[in-house]
């Protein structure tokens, strides 16, 4: 018997019935039929196996062109094949407009009949290797999609957004699996009540829960009747999917015990079908798979995100160590990013502007760390061949940060190019003007205000008025204009301290 290719038989007559059920099972195919079209809406109904509906047009109760009508709504992948020995123009274009494949007159010989089926499960087999194509496609394309996303954010997002289009859902949610292995927290939904971001349920008493614990996929017909759902059951759509996002994270303690088990990062949840049907078993695989390569997605962005914590906590504890072989270094880095994002908040700068100062100010000076400590404390003036040591520092530390080949651009710049000047004059590329990067400018200008305002083994601390008149005689020239124009009203307002 081949299972893979059920068929179902929907004649009033007795005779039809068996003698095509006769035919077919000799053939090899599993056949089985009924006598009216609301027996037949009910199978297909409960079950999702049929692949090939044969059926009689003229029938009591309901005819065969409205039993195809609703079956192919129920299942949009039923092949219909129709019969009758009433055939007219008019008929066969009401069945071929409602899907019917074939048309069969009464009486039917049994080869006509035996090709007739063979064509209509030849086409099923390249629709549903063509489906599976373009399913097996999308899901390539989201998997390439999620590799390139930075952040988890993003990713929750867009995990969903894609969930839903591959399935043809209305509504979702992504739960994210909280550190304490009690709670899931949802992180993002879509179609769902605004009070759902950010909900937490339990997971001994949810159907997300009971996925979790499983660490299996959950196809649920009617989610108002299941009993883990007491909320679920004011929801339009009765259909429902839960897939778990299962890895070998650290970040959550949802871990089935043994040796080498997997961990569930997160749930999935879909419901909704937007044409109305219920989902599928089909369904669920292609949400399972995507499920699949979202959890080795957030795996490699929380791997990724520890690996640039280690290097970036590497890289400042060098620039710390630097620091304090400087006399006066210990807690200039501080100081300098004060006034670096006091200027760059009033220049209108946005947040990530303002992180990249935060970092920039704790490693721009990394560089000095290859200068001689003679060359750091020394008192007296500077030689030749000590600036041309010094010239090189911030290539050297840019180098290092480069290091980490994550950090952003707008990093890497403050690094290179904070002692560059407006006017052509600075180390260690000579840049003019607004070739410059914003940032270095600021950068550059923090730096010099925290020097001046500092005691330094040559020369007292300056008083503010006389900070103010170097800046503006320097303005332009050494210190970006409008950085310049900020710094001196804070100075003059008294926002420094």
């Amino acid at each position: 018997m081949n299972d893979s290719n059920r068929i179902l038989i929907v004649d009033d007559e007795t005779v039809i019935r068996e003698l095509l059920s006769d035919i077919l099972a000799d053939d090899g195919y599993t056949v089985e039929s009924v006598a009216s079209a609301p027996a037949a809406l009910d199978l297909i109904t409960a079950r999702d196996e049929f692949v090939l509906l044969f059926t009689d047009i003229m029938m009591p109760e309901m005819d065969g062109i409205e039993l195809i009508r609703r079956a192919r709504k129920i299942r949009p992948s039923l092949i219909p094949i129709v019969m009758t020995g009433f055939a007219t123009l008019e008929t066969a274009r009401a069945a071929v407009k409602e899907g019917a494949y074939d048309y069969v007159l009464k009486p039917f010989s049994l080869s006509e009949v035996k090709l007739a089926v063979s064509n209509a499960l030849d086409r099923h087999r390249l629709q549903s290797e063509n489906a599976r194509l373009q399913e097996l496609t999308a899901i390539f394309s989201v998997s390439q999609s999620m590799a390139n996303i930075r952040t988890e954010f993003e990713l929750h997002e867009f995990v969903l957004d894609s969930a839903l289009k591959q399935v043809g859902a209305q509504r979702g949610s992504l739960m994210l699996a909280t550190p304490d292995g009690r709670t899931l927290e949802v992180v993002a939904s879509r179609g769902l009540p605004r009070e759902a971001d950010g909900a937490r349920v339990n997971v001994a008493d949810s159907i997300s829960g009971r996925v979790v614990q499983t660490q299996k996929p959950l196809l649920v017909t009617n989610i108002r009747s299941h009993e883990t759902a007491p909320m679920s059951r004011q929801l339009p759509h009765a259909s429902f999917v839960s897939v778990p996002l299962a890895g070998e994270s650290e970040h959550t303690s949802f871990a089935a015990s043994g040796k080498g088990a997997t961990q569930v990062l997160a749930v999935l949840n879909v419901c909704g079908k937007t044409n109305g049907t219920e989902f599928s078993e089909a369904d669920l695989k292609v949400l399972d798979i995507m499920a699949k390569h979202a959890a080795a997605a957030i795996e490699n962005i929380r791997l990724i995100r520890q690996c640039e914590t280690g290097h970036i906590s590497t890289l400042r504890q060098l620039a710390e160590l630097q620091e304090r072989r400087e006399t006066n270094g210990v807690g200039r880095a501080t100081q300098v990013a004060v006034v670096a994002r006091a200027i760059a908040e009033r220049l209108g700068l946005g947040p990530n502007e303002l992180a990249a100062i935060e970092l920039g100010s704790a490693l721009y000076d990394l560089g000095k760390i290859s200068l001689d400590d003679r060359l750091l404390s020394k008192a007296d003036e500077l030689t030749e061949e000590d600036w041309e040591a010094i010239r090189k520092h911030p290539i050297v530390g840019y180098d290092l940060a480069r290091t980490a080949q994550f950090l952003p651009r707008k990093h890497l710049e403050i690094i290179r190019h904070h002692h560059e000047r407006p006017d052509g004059s600075g180390y260690p590329d000579g840049l003019h003007g607004d070739r410059i990067p914003l940032l270095a400018r600021v950068m550059s200008l923090a730096d010099a205000y925290v020097a001046m305002s500092s005691k330094r083994a040559y020369r007292d601390a300056l008083a503010a008025p006389q900070i103010v008149g170097e800046i503006k005689r320097l303005r332009g020239s050494q210190f970006d204009a409008d950085a310049s124009d900020v710094l001196v009203r804070m100075i003059e307002q008294g926002e420094l301290g």
